[in-house]
């Protein structure tokens, strides 16, 4: 009998010490390093300032071109075609339950609006989708070489979450958007390329607006709620080509998780019904690019899709009083700058206030990381800079709120072809939420770290300090 115990005692030692072992592989402490002590912060101060002297500006008449294509696939029972996007079986990315697209309750689109002045090109994307995923951007910016190149896209994303999935490798990008399917990547880059080529190709003259309005009644501070500070504002941007032709563009902070969990069928959420809305309402192509949603929630009148309708008809409803007084101007300034970010190793995790899953183990959880862009352009007094990640709008508030002091509109939007996931005040990163403790991945320190780039990248297209 003591022969057994023995034998059980050292089983017990040996499993102790292998998850002792395991535990210590698997969590790392968390790095509180000051972020402008690092290498990664170096290296990018250095590439931002490459950028600087590359930063490309002109000055004179504005063309624009506008154009959109249905991203809406066909889910089909027997042999799917992929060439006229009719698949089996497509996961709706945005919510972790393995919700299978069963219908389409709207149709979902991609738009653009290409812009020249001079020799200078740019053209805005966005489309009805969580995310830009990056393998379909990579894939866009390869089939698009010779005629434009990837600084020259600038994309974004409604960030509704009854769209399309199957777009990101890896687990945590299946766990949110369904089995990785190639197939699906190249189907929805083809479109992409289309919808860019149609846009560069209606370009004419155009003149050129822009204003905000506060819109408080549908967004809330979802860390903290009613104490928390609230960007409510709607940027407007608006183009008129000399033949009538008129596109608008809207930017808003609130999460498109209106149509949640108990939906089935593809829908651009509130996003589509603000987009809808306007184009009924004298605007031929209405876009909207999801803006500082890191930690601002929608709200409003309603249930589920008459809710949705409320939110965005509301927006629209709000972006028209902003079209109704706009003063336009044909002669533009537009100027751009793209970098490259480097980034601390992964704090995936939660597992304590300390403890975070080890890089290593994380790294093998997240998409590869192939390039991490940060953009910006300015046109006349506006100013926008187009995002890897999902910024708080507490975060955005301080930075419009400084351009606004000096005469700029600041617009800030996610989704720009990579994603770095919910970046938040570090005074919350220690709060048990699901912004700091599942989608805060990088440590205390990032969201500090990123805001001083935005303040540089806005202090270059400006010519000033902030």
């Amino acid at each position: 009998m003591q022969k057994w115990g023995k034998v059980l005692l050292k089983i017990g030692v040996g499993l102790l010490l292998l998850l002792g072992l395991i535990f210590f592989i698997a969590t790392a402490s968390i790095d509180t390093t000051p972020y402008f002590e690092t290498e990664y912060y170096h290296n990018t101060i250095a590439k931002m300032e490459v950028a600087a002297k590359n930063k490309t500006e002109a000055q004179g008449s504005l063309l624009a071109g506008f154009a959109k294509v249905n991203i809406t696939p066909t889910i089909v029972e027997g042999s799917p075609n992929l060439e006229i996007g009719e698949f089996n079986r497509i996961k709706l990315a945005g919510y972790g339950d393995g919700k299978i697209a069963n219908g389409v309750h709207d149709s979902i689109y991609a738009k653009a609006i290409a812009l020249q002045v001079g020799e200078q090109k740019l053209v805005l994307i966005s489309a009805d989708l969580l995310l830009m995923p990056e393998p379909v951007v990579i894939a866009v910016s390869e089939k698009l070489k010779g005629l434009i190149e990837r600084d020259q896209l600038l994309f974004g994303a409604t960030h509704t979450h009854s769209s399309i999935g199957n777009c990101l490798p890896s687990y945590v990008g299946e766990s949110f958007g369904g089995a990785y399917q190639p197939e699906m990547v190249a189907w929805l880059s083809d479109k992409f390329v289309t919808l860019i080529k149609k846009a560069i190709a209606d370009k004419h003259p155009t003149k050129f607006s822009s204003g905000y309005i506060r819109v408080p009644n549908v967004v809330r501070n979802r860390i903290i709620g009613e104490p928390g500070r609230l960007n409510d504002k709607l940027d407007v941007l608006s183009f008129v080509q000399d033949n009538g032709k008129k596109a608008t563009i809207g930017i808003y902070s609130a999460h498109a998780t209106v149509i949640s969990t108990f939906n089935d069928k593809f829908s651009g959420d509130y996003p589509g019904y603000f987009q809808r809305h306007l184009e009924a309402n004298g605007t031929d192509l209405a876009l909207f690019f999801a803006g500082t949603v890191g930690s601002h929630s929608n709200k409003g009148e309603g249930e589920k899709f008459e809710k949705a309708k409320y939110i965005g008809e509301t927006l629209a409803d709000s972006a028209q009083v902003v079209l109704n007084r706009l003063e336009y101007n044909p002669n533009v300034h537009l100027s751009a700058i793209t970098t490259e970010l480097e980034i601390p190793k992964l704090q995936f995790l939660k597992i304590s206030d300390r403890l975070r899953l080890s890089p290593f183990i994380g790294q093998k959880l997240m998409p590869e990381i192939k390039s991490i862009p940060l953009q910006g352009f300015q046109l006349n007094n506006l100013i926008w800079l187009a995002l890897p990640y999902e910024l708080s709008g507490e975060y955005g508030l301080d930075l419009k709120n400084a351009l606004e002091a000096e005469g700029y509109q600041m617009v800030l939007s996610s989704f720009n072809g990579q994603y770095l996931g919910y970046i938040i005040p570090p005074k919350y990163y220690y709060y048990d939420t699901y912004e700091a403790a599942l989608m805060g991945w990088y440590g205390p320190s990032m969201g500090d770290y990123l805001m001083e780039l935005n303040f540089k990248m806005a202090n270059v297209l400006t010519h000033s300090k902030f």
